[in-house]
């Protein structure tokens, strides 16, 4: 069971990473409705999900834009999840 200072946390990261969804939208497969973010060893990688939970996505990718690729790499790269992931809806 997580503490309450790790649901804040978790909380928290979640809203950026849902900011970051609805920033780039346009770059995210059609049909996307949430994100995954995991953090190993400061690389950042986000799997989209659409509205049935099959991953659709990763990001970043070849086509990831310079602003998103340093959006996630300076929100997340240094982050201590408080989980193995943080999810967001979208």
């Amino acid at each position: 069971m997580p503490t309450p200072e790790q649901q804040r946390e978790y909380t928290r990261l979640s809203g950026l990473l849902q900011d970051i969804g609805m920033r780039y939208r346009k770059e995210l497969p059609t049909g996307s409705k949430s994100l995954a973010v995991t953090v190993n060893g400061g690389k950042v990688l986000v799997e989209v999900y659409d509205n049935g939970g099959r991953v659709i996505g990763k990001l970043p990718n070849d086509s990831t834009s310079f602003a998103l690729r340093t959006d996630l790499e300076r929100t997340f790269g240094k982050a201590t999840l408080p989980d193995e992931n943080v999810i967001a809806i979208i």
